[in-house]
């Protein structure tokens, strides 16, 4: 396969709970650097970001974490949530309902979801539903990853990068961005919905491993099909070069 420049396709996180300014600053120039589509932060982040941003005159998309990382709050509060984040950002990644979803609360799930991506769309924000797939049976994800395709979302996402190892074990799950769960999204997207973006994240760190997600997800290199979450940025680069 010819070199593919995966790097606009990348959202360049920091989410750590212990995060700067400082660390912000770094993500934006880094990002700025090596031309990557987006920073994905934390929402306490957004207005210094903009400011920092306009500032220097960057330009690129900036995506809020929305109800992150357990996907626990109440529909009323993650709707408030998505507008107030929607004055700053221009992306939005919320975490599904989990304990609906672990509970088989199937409509409420479903009314969940509708309802946060009416609301990105009504504030003319793209929107990506994370399905924690480290959490979730095999019977729950082909619940889970219909009601996300028919909900209308523009991405459906692997993971937060924040799942328990040890409980994601007891189901017999990696943590993470897993070749097997992105191969039933490509499929169940074929039939309810072929639209949908896929966005890989939680553990990516090489060219290789993007270009394998991406060969996968059955998608383009377009950010509006395949986008990847990473915190490992500068090491994807070096691998991409090390390819050549």
């Amino acid at each position: 396969m010819a070199s593919v420049n995966v790097i606009g396709l990348v959202d360049n996180t920091y989410l750590k709970p212990y995060g700067s300014t400082k660390d912000i600053d770094v993500l934006i120039e880094d990002t700025a650097r090596y031309g990557a589509y987006a920073i994905a932060i934390n929402p306490v982040f957004l207005r210094y970001a903009r400011e920092y941003m306009a500032r220097k005159g960057y330009t690129f998309r900036v995506v809020a974490v929305v109800d992150f990382p357990f996907g626990a709050g109440t529909t009323e509060a993650r709707v408030d949530a998505i507008k107030r984040y929607s004055q700053y950002a221009d992306e939005l990644d919320i975490v599904a309902p989990m304990g609906l979803v672990k509970s088989g609360l199937w409509d409420e799930v479903e009314h969940d979801i509708n309802t946060v991506v009416e609301t990105a769309h009504r504030e003319g924000k793209v929107i990506k539903i994370i399905v924690e797939d480290a959490y979730t049976t095999k019977e729950e994800k082909l619940e889970l990853y219909r009601i996300v395709m028919q909900s209308g979302a523009d991405f459906i996402k692997t993971s937060t990068g924040f799942e328990e190892r040890d409980y994601a074990e007891k189901l017999g799950n990696k943590t993470g961005a897993q070749v097997e769960n992105v191969r039933l999204m490509a499929e169940l997207s074929r039939k309810y919905n072929p639209r949908i973006g896929i966005k890989v994240a939680g553990g990516v760190r090489t060219y290789r491993q993007v270009l394998d997600l991406m060969r996968t997800a059955e998608r383009e290199p377009d950010p509006m099909r395949f986008r990847v979450g990473t915190s490992h940025l500068t090491s994807i680069v070096e691998s991409m070069r090390s390819n050549h």
